[in-house]
């Protein structure tokens, strides 16, 4: 019975020209076929561009296509370019012989031919898997000392051009490298990651030339990269390029990132209105927009409650309100003994909140392995455990001080120009770092704001 025979072929990388790689292995392939006069399947020419066979957890779908192929007897034989190709772990060998099993099936390549159903053949494929495994091992130890090397050393791995940086990995981009500042700065600002995202995809685009995203946006600050250091192994190592923004600058806008997802994990809409969430009824209600309605009205938007059951459900011309509250701000953050007081600086504290919870992590684990160290004090764990804890909520809380006056250092002094320029999310911030707002019911009717009916109290640095 003449043999029907698929076609396997894989690359490890991905570079350019890979799928012409491939497509020279299909070629040599259906020259072997010819050669040994056995019939190839259209249907059943198997690629894995770009996929490792020494991992084993990485998945190969065109090499699970094949064994479903071998194993329903659509084929009867493989052709491959090399048989490291198809085979660089003894496991994947065992499961090839497990479903070739009394089939006949027969493999093929340039260097010779096997039969899976021979003693001596599988003998000797067991050889090959064996030594390309072990290749496999020693390119890897290689490899990862490399990496090692290079990370020890602040030199970067490779990979494609990060924004703020040149093709060759070190040199900054001066353009890009101030855009990506000036995003770190607004987000710790207090605006949102929407209004930057919005801000950045009008002036710029990502190194690849695509649209900013969330996650393109969030993978980029989280990297130590910009911050001047080299991740590996769970250490950072200083880089040999210069840093686009401080270590505590970095340490803060990550530390700001990791608690907006915890707390936010759907980003919600853009904020348009300045006081909306942050102004609130008598009873604490926060306040939101509608428009006013009727015909002569239709512009007039207001401030209002819509809590059910609330007995005051005031509300108030959105513009006059704002207009109000931004004259108050604006008072505060020109006042020079404000801006004295504001402009002292506060240390980072984000860089000891991360080690707390490094050593809480490891207490936590040598808990849950107990039973494997009889020697430890349950009792002492639990309650370092609790302490851990207590520390790492007093920081936190320093820290939510601390980033509330590093906003007001970036805005005091403004002026009502430069006021009017800021994004709403950050105007909005600040009016939340100044004041408590609370809109009062108004006894007065009629054209006019009434300012009795506002309670702006001023809130302490500190």
């Amino acid at each position: 019975m003449a043999l029907l025979a698929g076609i396997y072929t894989r690359l490890s990388y991905a570079d350019d020209g890979t799928l012409e790689r491939i497509e020279r292995q299909e070629a040599d392939c259906r020259q072997l076929a010819d050669r040994l006069a056995w019939a190839v399947s259209e249907d059943h020419v198997f690629k894995d561009p770009a996929r490792s066979a020494w991992q084993r957890n990485r998945k190969r779908p065109g090499w699970d296509s094949l064994l479903a192929a071998l194993e329903a007897g659509q084929i009867t034989a493989v052709l491959v370019y090399h048989g490291d190709r198809l085979i660089r772990q003894p496991y994947d060998l065992e499961r090839l012989i497990s479903i070739a099993d009394s089939k006949g099936v027969r493999i093929a390549s340039p260097s010779g031919t096997r039969n899976l159903d021979s003693p001596d053949d599988r003998f000797i494929l067991r050889i090959e898997a064996a030594q390309a495994c072990r290749e496999s091992d020693n390119t890897s130890r290689r490899v990862r000392r490399a990496v090692e090397s290079r990370a020890a050393a602040g030199r970067p791995h490779g990979g494609r051009r990060p924004f703020g940086f040149e093709a060759d990995l070190i040199t900054v981009r001066s353009v890009e490298a101030e855009l990506l500042a000036s995003a770190v700065d607004r987000l710790l600002s207090g605006q949102s990651e929407r209004g930057v995202l919005r801000w950045l995809n009008s002036c710029s685009t990502t190194s690849t030339g695509g649209e900013w995203t969330g996650k393109t946006l969030g993978n980029l600050i989280k990297s130590p990269r910009i911050a001047g250091l080299v991740a590996h192994g769970g250490q950072l190592h200083p880089a040999v390029w210069d840093p686009i923004i401080s270590v505590e600058t970095w340490a803060d806008v990550t530390a700001l990132l990791r608690r907006r997802a915890e707390a936010n994990p759907y980003p919600g809409r853009e904020r348009k209105y300045l006081l909306s969430g942050v102004a609130v009824c008598p009873q604490g209600h926060a306040l939101s927009t509608k428009p006013v309605g009727g015909r002569n009205r239709r512009n007039v938007k207001l401030y209002w409650c819509r809590t059910p059951g609330c007995p005051t459900r005031v509300g108030r011309n959105v513009e006059l309100l704002d207009a109000y509250v931004e004259g108050r701000v604006l008072r505060v953050l020109q006042d020079p003994e404000f801006i004295a007081e504001v402009q002292a600086p506060e240390p980072s504290v984000a860089p000891e909140i991360e080690a707390l919870q490094r050593r809480r992590e490891e207490t936590r684990r040598q808990l849950e392995d107990l039973a494997e160290f009889p020697d430890l004090d349950a009792g002492l764990l639990a309650r370092t455990l609790v302490g851990f804890d207590r520390k790492i909520a007093t920081l936190r809380a320093r820290q939510a001080t601390s980033e509330r006056r590093r906003l007001l250092q970036r805005v005091a002094g403004v002026g009502s120009e430069e006021w009017a320029d800021l994004p709403v999310d950050i105007r909005s911030e600040t009016v939340r770092a100044l004041f408590a707002v609370t809109v009062l019911p108004s006894a007065r009717r009629g054209p006019g704001f009434d300012v009795d009916a506002v309670d702006l109290k001023r809130l302490p640095l500190d």
